[in-house]
């Protein structure tokens, strides 16, 4: 039961809630640390039993203070040290107040046992909340392994498909191998057949050669064929007028002849 002026909730209970408040996150974060079954409740079990104490010391009440100026006059407003009759006030009443002081905190219970026992609660507050900062980075560790890990098996998966893969295609290979020899086989053929048709066809250039010069001869010898019926036809022309020519003086003879004739029958 809480002493007279204090808090069985909060001077008791709560340092004891602490200590079992930081047992509870500290097992939670051990096992998802080390991956064990139930990591995710536990975690959140811890984290919730932290947050539960940190919501109730939030109502802790605030310690009384005291006056301490009664005991201390220099700590009283408008304290003078010049002026004698606080000196004197305060030398007659120094072992009277402190025996009151004395008597009010042994009536608050704040004993050194209490005080102690604050000073552990408050150094258990503190070791929780740095371990509470480093399970924050040994959760992202632990994430951040997580996702490495899954990364490697989807890694590992590929490599296994790109395996398959390649013992699919080095089957497909030997397959075609025998495809691959007929193939062989059909291109020599092929081969073969083009060497005696290249064969033909430079005889047939040969051929196409020779008829290619004999029709450029027969070219040649006709041009001049054509050149000397062109000059033949010019002499033709000539001959033609001199001919006609002959013919007008045959005709104007056989008039002269045949006056002649008239002329001498008539004197016959």
């Amino acid at each position: 039961m809480a002493a007279k002026g204090g808090s069985f909730m909060y001077d008791v209970l709560m340092p004891k809630i602490y200590g079992i408040g930081a047992a509870v996150v500290i097992i939670g974060a051990l096992f998802k640390i080390l991956h064990w079954k139930g990591a995710d409740i536990m975690l959140m079990v811890g984290l919730g039993t932290e947050a539960v104490i940190f919501f109730l010391s939030a109502f802790q009440p605030t310690a009384k203070e005291h006056d301490w100026s009664l005991v201390y006059p220099e700590l009283s407003e408008g304290y003078d040290p010049s002026t004698s009759s606080s000196n004197s006030l305060a030398a007659n009443n120094s072992q009277g107040l402190t025996r009151k002081l004395d008597d009010m905190l042994k009536d608050a219970n704040v004993t050194p046992e209490a005080i102690a026992s604050l000073g552990q609660g408050l150094n258990r507050l503190s070791t929780t909340t740095q371990q509470l900062s480093s399970l924050g980075d040994a959760t992202n560790a632990t994430e951040e392994y997580t996702t490495k890990v899954r990364s490697a098996a989807q890694s590992l998966e590929r490599i296994n498909e790109a395996y398959a893969q390649t013992a699919q295609a080095i089957g497909a290979m030997s397959d075609a191998t025998s495809d691959a020899r007929e193939y062989h086989l059909q291109v020599q053929n092929v081969t073969k057949n083009l060497g005696a048709l290249n064969a033909v066809y430079e005889m047939e250039l040969q051929d196409a050669n020779t008829h290619l010069k004999s029709m450029n001869k027969f070219y040649g010898t006709l041009s001049q064929a054509m050149e000397n019926l062109t000059e033949a036809g010019k002499e033709t022309d000539q001959f033609k007028q001199e001919v006609t020519q002959l013919t007008s003086n045959l005709g104007s003879l056989n008039r002269v002849y045949g006056n002649m004739l008239n002329a001498m029958r008539s004197n016959g």
